[in-house]
């Protein structure tokens, strides 16, 4: 199952292969993620997609979580994941 990071639309336009983003992961309350980002792949969109909504999907990333954003940017993360899809929206 894929990770859905909502993140702001500059920091969305700007990602890129082997790069880095961060954002707040959806479905879950206030939990902050540092995504080192793996290969870019075409997103095929779902029924359930709002069409207001852009969307990237990366995999092969890597996944850090923290519940504040001042704990993620200290890197003091909760978990991690390895090897995850990503979908990042905006």
């Amino acid at each position: 199952m894929a990770l859905r990071i909502k993140v702001p639309h500059a920091d969305f336009e700007s990602a890129s292969e082997d790069g880095w983003i961060d954002g707040l992961l959806q479905g879950r309350r206030e939990i902050w993620v540092y995504v080192e980002l793996g290969t870019e792949q075409e997103y095929i969109s779902s029924p359930n997609d709002d069409p207001r909504t852009e969307y990237r999907l990366f995999w092969g990333c890597d996944a850090f979580f923290a519940k504040t954003q001042e704990r993620l940017e200290a890197q003091d993360y909760e978990a991690e994941q390895y090897n995850v899809t990503v979908i990042l929206y905006s």
